[in-house]
């Protein structure tokens, strides 16, 4: 179902996979509230608009809020997102990381990149936590993505 490459620089963490349903329907599953929230955490508000807000809850371990970055449906979508300990710096305004997904057909599926960005900017007292933590947890959610679209059946 899914082919899994991931790479890490100072700066980004970039994973592909290759899902045998079509870009359409990786794009509900990216967007769509009810769906987001059956693979990546465990709610999900989504304001599906450049500059709209995005609302992800992972029960005990917490809520990201997001700024839409890019809608481009059914090619690109992409969000900041505060880093990871960043609610310990209390700062006026929490830095953030870009997350951009890139949807590309391929033929019986869908080409998937991942690409989160900005790393290099965040204080480095969570610099290094957040870029570790999130190459973990993105290998996590995308697996939970593949199965959340083989489960549906499309």
């Amino acid at each position: 179902m899914a082919e899994l490459t991931s790479t890490a620089a100072a700066d980004r963490i970039e994973t592909e996979r290759i899902l045998l349903v079509p870009p359409e329907r990786v794009w509900a599953a990216l967007t769509n509230p009810a769906e987001l929230s059956r693979w990546f955490g465990e709610s999900a508000e989504v304001d599906l608009r450049p500059g709209g807000a995005m609302h992800l809850g992972f029960g005990a371990d917490g809520d990201a809020n997001c700024v839409i970055q890019v809608v481009e449906p059914p090619t690109r979508f992409a969000f900041r997102w505060e880093a990871e300990g960043s609610a310990a710096l209390n700062l006026p305004e929490p830095p953030m990381t870009l997350v951009e997904f890139f949807l590309e057909p391929i033929p019986g599926g869908t080409r998937l990149r991942l690409v989160e960005s900005g790393f290099a900017a965040l204080p480095e007292s969570i610099r290094d936590t957040a870029h570790d933590g999130n190459i973990g947890g993105w290998q996590h959610e995308l697996d939970e993505l593949v199965t959340f679209l083989t489960r549906e059946g499309s």
